[in-house]
């Protein structure tokens, strides 16, 4: 008999358990329909064990577990939310139409679906009449009673399949399980529900289904009433001795009201079968089957189409709930719970761990992997952009201490990285923390995993664009207001100080003496104080108002430009070209100022050249103005030049889309920061021909 340990290995084979595809279907629609509610979508759901054990699973798992009862489907789905539901039904549906069930297994799955569904009505029944405390529970019992066949079903079709072809009921068909593959479905159900870590005897009542009466009599209400279903369920039409003797043992029930009972349950299948359009196992046609599985095959079309994975990008940009969704999406597609992102850093040069989700994400902020070699297979990975399995052979020798170092952070045997890369950028790696009886399960699905990555990699990089076109609009308008600020604070002082010195004549012209001379001193003070306050705004702290400092323009230029290269540059396919003069001096200057001028011009300069383009950064040493040594950045770029309408009002703010090449608030701020570096800036420009923008900042030294 296989030990705990090697049931536990085998669940994860089954995560992927089949279900009608009329019931995927219907599902499917009704998430689709802005109006459903979460009633009628617990309603299609608690029809099917499948989609019912991939509800709890998701909704037991670290993400959403923040409960203790399970009975109640509809309020799991509460939490889930729609989009969840929504997402485990599309993956049903196309983990099912991949992986089709040969007609025989097909016939079995219908089989055992109408048998759940019997049992669990049965259940619900016999839990109303012997009041039982949560007839809910007793009803997602019987419809698990069978999960375990499911199981078996999902990796094994053809040969289970000829298993139940038999006919074979109870304990004959624990038998002839145990004999094949060296374990019963109760038991592998039962195993299947432990890890759910339910506060529940729900995975005792599947265990002890076939169980003689007299070993249970002591056990709970639960696992007595799913056994008795269980064996109701399994009857033909005419009860047998031993059937009713098991009510009358189990909970003295007459024979009237036991087969009342089990009649008014086959009803209910019968009833919830047509109303999803599913003929009764044993009158199902194949054509029948054909029409199913067309029809979802286009519902798995409409997901691709418009849709099915993962969230929409939120309106504004959050990477660590983005993340956070990924990890979720994770969780309910393929099982995957313990991640960790590398992302990389500005330099462009190291990887920095990140765990949305785990309580003790500050420990990674001591790690920093270099993808300079492939020291590590994380590096490996993200140089190659391929996914990395720690475990397998070919990846052993690459395996370095801080991989294993993160394995242990995720509590897992191994890792498997999967790179996250968009056409024009690569954003870092995903690092799932997962045990060898899950890479069996993964390995097989590697080409949707490295789809899901792509589609994850989408989304980051848009959040990251989000966010920088926003830090960029907030540093534009925080040196716009402080720019503003110091002419307000010129033009006010012009007129306190005038209004001060009519004050001073009017106090000579009444004298020490005159009895208002004391109220003239007291409104001196205040417009004094007002002085003072107004020059505070000019105070403010910004990353703009440095100290003047000796700047190296050049290497700044160079700093910027490996930045905008991993990023800016590739996503607008811009090419580049770079001439730095080696004797460009350092110069006393305030680097914040340097930086955003040249942040501003490169930016302008790429959006004009939507199409892709040239741009280049030139420094030269010496350049005279008016008979000064000045030094000279110029940048130029093959864009589509600016019109002259554009070019008589440069430096003035206008409302500007960008499609119109360089324009808007950003030229203001350059020219306003260039004035106060006692600096100059021209732009030559002709339709068609590109641009340059020439700066002259004075030589000192």
């Amino acid at each position: 008999m296989p030990t705990q340990s090697e049931h536990k290995r085998l669940i994860g084979r089954f995560s992927n358990l089949p279900s009608p595809p009329a019931i995927l279907i219907e599902l499917i629609d009704s998430c689709n329909n802005s109006d459903v509610s979460f009633k009628h979508l617990a309603e299609t759901i608690e029809k099917d064990a499948g989609v019912s054990s991939k509800v709890i699973t998701a909704a037991n798992s670290p993400f959403y577990r923040q409960w203790q009862e399970i009975s109640d489907i509809q309020r799991l789905l509460v939490v889930l939310g729609i989009r969840s539901v929504r997402t485990i039904a599309i993956n049903s549906a196309v983990q099912q139409f991949f992986n089709q069930l040969s007609k025989q297994a097909g016939q079995a799955l219908d089989e055992i679906w109408f048998q759940s569904l019997i049992c669990a009505q049965t259940a619900k029944a016999l839990a109303d009449l012997t009041t039982y405390r949560s007839p809910d529970e007793a009803y997602l019992a019987g419809l698990l009673h069978r999960l375990g066949q499911l199981a078996l079903l999902q990796a094994s079709p053809d040969e289970y399949g000829a298993i139940l072809e038999q006919g074979l009921t109870g304990e004959s068909l624990v038998k002839a399980e145990i004999e094949k593959f060296d374990f019963s479905s109760p038991q592998i159900g039962s195993h299947m529900i432990e890890s759910w870590d339910l506060q529940s005897f729900l995975a005792d009542a599947v265990l002890y289904q076939h169980e003689p009466a007299d070993n249970i009599l002591d056990c709970s209400h639960l696992v007595k009433l799913v056994n008795l279903a269980s064996h109701l369920s399994d009857s033909s039409d005419k009860l047998e001795n031993e059937v009713l003797a098991r009510a009358d043992t189990l909970f003295g029930l007459n024979q009237t009201i036991v087969e009342e009972l089990i009649q008014d349950a086959r009803d209910k299948a019968a009833n919830a079968a047509r109303s999803l359009g599913i003929t009764l196992p044993r009158q199902k046609t194949d054509k029948q089957a054909q029409d199913h599985q067309q029809a979802l095959a286009e519902r798995i079309k409409q997901a691709a189409l418009f849709g099915g994975g993962l969230e929409a990008i939120p309106e504004t940009p959050d990477v660590i709930a983005t993340m956070q969704q990924i990890q979720r999406d994770l969780d309910l597609l393929f099982g995957i719970q313990q991640v960790s992102y590398l992302i990389l850093n500005q330099d462009g040069k190291t990887l920095s761990p990140i765990s949305p989700t785990a309580h003790n994400n500050a420990l990674l902020e001591e790690i920093t992997i270099s993808v300079e070699s492939d020291r590590s297979l994380a590096a490996t990975a993200f140089n190659q952009k391929s996914s990395r399995y720690s475990q397998g052979d070919e990846n052993l020798p690459l395996v370095s201490v801080v991989d294993r170092q993160l394995a242990r952070f995720l509590n897992k045997e191994a890792l498997l990285y999967l790179p996250l890369s968009t056409h024009q950028s690569r954003i870092g790696l995903i690092a799932i923390g997962i045990n060898q009886n899950q890479w069996e399960e993964l390995d097989g699905q590697q080409q949707l995993l490295t789809l899901f990555a792509g589609e994850a990699a989408e989304m980051l990089q848009r959040q990251q664009n989000m966010l920088s076109h926003q830090q960029q609009m907030i540093e534009d308008e925080r040196a716009t207001f402080h720019l503003e600020a110091r002419k307000v604070v010129h033009e006010a002082n012009n007129p306190l100080g005038i209004i001060n010195n009519y004050l001073h004549i009017l106090g000579m012209k009444l004298g020490e003496d005159h009895e208002a001379t004391e109220e003239l001193n007291i409104i001196k003070e205040e417009i004094a104080r007002v002085g003072k306050i107004i020059l505070r705004i000019r105070d403010i702290p910004d990353e703009l108002e440095q100290q003047t400092k000796s700047v190296d323009i050049n290497q700044l230029i160079q700093d910027l430009y490996k930045l905008f290269q991993s990023s800016l540059f590739p996503m607008h396919n811009i090419s580049t070209e770079l001439d730095l003069d080696s004797n460009l001096p350092h110069l006393d200057t305030q680097r914040g100022h340097i930086k955003q001028i040249l942040t501003n011009l490169i930016k302008n300069a790429v959006e004009a050249m939507p199409e892709g383009g040239k741009l280049g950064i030139e420094t030269r040493a010496n350049a005279y103005i008016n008979g000064k040594e000045h030094i000279e950045i110029q940048i130029t770029d093959d864009g589509p030049g600016i019109d002259k309408e554009i070019m008589d009002q440069l430096f003035t703010p206008v409302t500007t889309t960008k499609d119109n090449s360089h324009s808007g608030l950003g030229l203001t701020i350059v020219k306003n920061l260039i004035d106060e570096l006692s600096g100059s800036i021209n732009c030559t420009s002709n339709s068609g021909a590109g641009t340059r923008f020439q700066i002259y900042l004075p030589r000192i030294g």
